[in-house]
């Protein structure tokens, strides 16, 4: 009767164990650093190009109570490669500058980019979960003469 009771015990765990792994979605950030630029690809579809030639695609962009919501979105290597791909995600502007009044016009572009006449200050941040990895680097290096 112990036994079974034990048996049960861990079963249940086990249940749980796996079901909470799959209800917990991993998450992922982006950092859209000074320098980046935004492209208007459609109506709250939007592609950021970073400095060092990677691309974040968003769509289902909109701003709700002062927070910039996203539904999907995608990262893009240099070559154009999807490196991970996102849903539920948002957008969390950089620190804004201090020192009195600040002037739009005299910033420079490489402080912020405009998303719909909206400011968002650089460095900024993306986070999403986690839809599906694609294959980046090999985690072990290649035998020689196999690639």
């Amino acid at each position: 009767m112990k036994s079974k009771r034990i048996l049960m015990s861990l079963f249940v765990l086990a249940f749980i164990m796996v079901w909470s792994y799959t209800v917990v979605a991993e998450q992922k950030s982006i950092t859209l650093p000074k320098g980046t630029k935004v492209e208007k690809v459609g109506p709250g579809h939007f592609k950021f190009k970073l400095p060092d030639g990677q691309a974040v695609e968003v769509k289902n962009f909109s701003r709700s109570g002062g927070k910039a919501i996203i539904g999907d979105c995608g990262i893009y290597d240099r070559t154009g490669k999807l490196i991970a791909s996102g849903k539920q995600g948002n957008l969390k502007s950089g620190p804004k500058p201090t020192g009195g009044k600040v002037e739009y016009l005299k910033i420079e572009s490489k402080e912020h980019i405009k998303i719909d006449d909206d400011i968002t200050w650089l460095p900024a941040t993306i986070t999403f979960q986690v839809e599906t990895k694609t294959k980046g680097l090999s985690p072990q290096p290649d035998p020689p003469g196999k690639k």
